[in-house]
C-alpha cells in the first residue's frame, strides 16, 4: 500500500527538477524541502534519503528502499535518469506525470462531490424525520376510526420497520462494507470486481476511459525517460490498480518478450482496449513516433473522461432532485389524505 500524499509528491519532484535545473545538488533540494513536507511518512523518507545521498549513494537506490513511498514508477525514471544523464528532465517528466494523476482525481471527485452530497443530506433529513416526527403522527391515524390509504399504511408499516429494526440494518450495512474491503484485498474477487465495475453502462465507460488515458499517460513517461518498453510495460503492470487491465498487461508483457510488437499485443485485449487505441499505438510504432501517438491517446481519452464526468453530474443532478421531490410528495400525500378524509367524515355527522 503507497502512502497518498500526492501534492507533497508533486511539490517534491518540481522542486528538486528546479533546483537540479539550477546546479543545485540533489541533497541540498532534498535539505531545503524535508522540513516543509506534511507528511511524517514522507518526511522520514526523505530524512534517510539523504543521510544515504550525503553517505554516497545514489538516489535512485536511496528512494528505492522506500516502496511503501515511492513507487517502481518514480525508482524507475530517476533511476535512468541518473544512468543516462538526464534526471533534469526525467524530474520534469514525472512532475508532468503525478500532477496529470492528481488533476484526474480531483475531476472526479468534484464531479461526485454535489450527487454525494445531496444523497447524504437526503437520506439524513428522511431518516430524521421517519425515527423521530412521522411516529408522532401516525400514531393519531391508528386510532381514527376511518380506512387509511395505501401509502399511509406503507408509510406506517415502514416506519414500525425501521424502528424496530434500525440497529440491524445499521449492522448489517457496517458488515457490508467490511465484507467487500476483506474480498478486495483477495486477488479473485478483486478482478471480477473490477470487470463488475467497467460493464456499467455510463461509470464503466469512465473508469475504462481513465484507465486508457493513465496507461498511456504513463507508457508516454516512462519512454520519454528513456526507460525500455519492456520494462516500461512491466512497471505499468505493476501500479496500476484496474486488475483487468493489470492482467492484459502482464499478457502484453509476455507477447512483447517474445519478439512482438505492442500492438499486435494489444489486439488480444480488445474488450479492455478499443480498435482505435491499437491502430494509433501500430500508427507510432510503424512511424517511429510510438511516444507521440500515446501522448495523443492519453490526451483524447482524458478529454473523454471530462466529458463523460460532465454528463453524468448533468443527469445526475435532476433525477436526486426529482427523487427528494418524490420522497416529500409520498410522505405529504401519506399524512395529508388521512386527515382529509377524517374533516370530512366529521362534517357528515
Amino acid at each position: 500500500m503507497f502512502v497518498d500524499s500526492t501534492k507533497e509528491k508533486i511539490f517534491l519532484v518540481r522542486h528538486l527538477y528546479l533546483m537540479v535545473k539550477g546546479g543545485f545538488l540533489v541533497s541540498e533540494a532534498i535539505e531545503s524541502i524535508k522540513e516543509e513536507v506534511k507528511s511524517r511518512a514522507l518526511r522520514k523518507a526523505l530524512e534517510d534519503i539523504l543521510k544515504r545521498i550525503l553517505a554516497g549513494e545514489s538516489l535512485h537506490k536511496s528512494i528505492s528502499r522506500h516502496p511503501n513511498v515511492f513507487s517502481p514508477f518514480y525508482q524507475s525514471i530517476i533511476r535512468i535518469g541518473e544512468e543516462s544523464g538526464s534526471l533534469e528532465n526525467n524530474l520534469n517528466y514525472l512532475a508532468g506525470q503525478i500532477q496529470s494523476d492528481y488533476d484526474t482525481r480531483r475531476k472526479i471527485k468534484g464531479a461526485m462531490l454535489y450527487p454525494l452530497i445531496v444523497i447524504v443530506l437526503a437520506v439524513t433529513i428522511a431518516l430524521a424525520v421517519t425515527i423521530f416526527i412521522l411516529p408522532k403522527i401516525l400514531n393519531i391515524f391508528e386510532v381514527l376510526d376511518i380506512k387509511l390509504p395505501f401509502t399511509t399504511i406503507i408509510l406506517i408499516t415502514s416506519v414500525h420497520f425501521l424502528q424496530k429494526n434500525w440497529l440491524f440494518l445499521l449492522v448489517g450495512m457496517l458488515l457490508l462494507v467490511i465484507t467487500v474491503k476483506l474480498l478486495r484485498k483477495i486477488l479473485f474477487f478483486r478482478y471480477y470486481f473490477d470487470r463488475f465495475l467497467l460493464s456499467f453502462p455510463v461509470s464503466g465507460q469512465i473508469t475504462k476511459n481513465m484507465n486508457l488515458s493513465r496507461f498511456a499517460q504513463s507508457f508516454y513517461t516512462l519512454l520519454k525517460s528513456g526507460v525500455p518498453i519492456l520494462e516500461s510495460i512491466d512497471i505499468i503492470s505493476r501500479t496500476i490498480t484496474n486488475e483487468v487491465f493489470k492482467k492484459d498487461l502482464v499478457a502484453l508483457r509476455l507477447e512483447v518478450e517474445k519478439g512482438g510488437r505492442v500492438s499486435q499485443g494489444l489486439k488480444s485485449s480488445r474488450k479492455t482496449f478499443p480498435s482505435i487505441f491499437t491502430q494509433m499505438v501500430a500508427v507510432g510504432e510503424r512511424s517511429g513516433s510510438l511516444e507521440n501517438s500515446l501522448r495523443y491517446l492519453a490526451k483524447f481519452y482524458q478529454k473523454e473522461v471530462n466529458a463523460s464526468l460532465k454528463t453524468l453530474t448533468g443527469v445526475l443532478e435532476p433525477i436526486l432532485l426529482v427523487c427528494v421531490g418524490l420522497f416529500v410528495a409520498f410522505i405529504a400525500l401519506s399524512i395529508i389524505t388521512p386527515i382529509y378524509q377524517f374533516s370530512g367524515s366529521l362534517k357528515l355527522r
